[in-house]
């Protein structure tokens, strides 16, 4: 199976030099993608222009489309099958583990891998901070638990290209999107050696502006549950001031929340994707719990509005739990 490697390119340093000689020493067929360096840069990406194919723009657009303008060349040039990573050009990656997660992606052409840093306290601290939030964020929002989220070092097979392309993300957050993406996919994560230099100097990576617009796809994410759950609670308020009763209105807000859900999941470019059975059969749990739960509280003296938005809040948790089981089970 051929091989691929991705290198998105920025201001970059002699360094990236040396790693494009010895990936192409072993085969590997080197594109890189200078992301607007400049015209000051115009000889370090001449002297790459000797190891890889060299595309460039003018104008500096983000990692995220750095990589997809890769990823639509790749899929113009390169004949099926093929294995490609994606490999920052500072030299944090070393070429040992580009080829560990190459041969990774080849032995398992359905998966994404993702390099597996040790993010003691030899990480800078922005590193650890960034990969704590996202690996939370990330738990909560589809249920996998992944070590390593920010990983710039990625191999995937042809079979998974398609899926990337179609994602939104400019900067950073497309990495985000990728795993978002794969939700439903098996993710292995591959042990690499964690290398930086100068306190990993060289990084373009802005603290705060990159770590919102990372942890804001977590939100676009959940946004058809957190949309179909207002639309329901509306439509309960509604149908319980005419028909004065709550069981009724409680069944149908929560039969239309679900269907609504169903429908912008289609919509959004990555979106929740379980079986059908088991996505019908957590529904009816959810809506079972939330009608409990609403008697409960209103047995209680609660206003039935109330206990209402109480009822669907606590709903949430249910459905995170119940997802979380079920991707331990299926991805332990």
């Amino acid at each position: 199976m051929q091989k691929i490697a991705l290198i998105p390119a920025y201001c970059p340093e002699d360094r990236m030099i040396d790693l494009l000689k010895k990936l192409s020493e072993l085969n590997f067929s080197v594109l890189v993608i200078d992301d607007g360096s400049g015209e000051n840069y115009d000889a370090i990406f001449n002297k790459a222009s000797q190891y890889a194919d060299v595309k460039r723009y003018q104008n500096n657009r983000g990692k995220g489309e750095a990589l997809k303008y890769g990823l639509r060349c790749i899929a113009e040039i390169f004949q099926q099958p093929y294995t490609v990573v994606t490999a920052d050009a500072d030299g944090q990656h070393r070429v040992e583990d580009i080829v560990k997660v190459s041969e990774a992606a080849t032995m398992h052409p359905d998966s994404l891998i993702l390099g597996k840093r040790n993010l003691g306290k030899a990480a800078p601290i922005k590193s650890r901070i960034g990969n704590g939030i996202t690996r939370v964020l990330y738990r909560l929002t589809t249920g996998r638990k992944i070590y390593e989220t920010q990983t710039g070092l990625r191999a995937f097979s042809d079979r998974l290209l398609p899926r990337f392309l179609k994602l939104p993300g400019h900067r950073y957050e497309f990495e985000i999107d990728m795993i978002l993406e794969c939700a439903d996919t098996e993710i292995i994560e591959t042990e690499i050696k964690t290398v930086y230099f100068d306190n990993n100097a060289a990084s373009h990576f802005r603290p705060f502006a990159d770590t919102v617009s990372l942890n804001k796809e977590f939100l676009r994410y959940k946004l058809p549950s957190l949309t179909a759950g207002l639309a329901g609670y509306l439509l309960f308020v509604i149908l319980a001031t005419l028909m004065r009763s709550w069981l009724v209105p409680c069944v149908i807000a929560r039969v239309c929340c679900i269907l609504l859900k169903a429908i912008l999941n289609k919509a959004i470019s990555f979106s929740e994707k379980l079986p059908i059975g088991r996505y019908l059969i957590t529904s009816a749990i959810v809506l079972i719990c939330d009608v409990a739960m609403t008697w409960g509280l209103t047995a209680l003296g609660m206003n039935i509005y109330l206990a209402k938005l109480l009822s669907s809040l606590l709903m949430i948790g249910v459905s995170t739990i119940a997802r979380m089981l079920y991707m331990r089970k299926k991805y332990p």
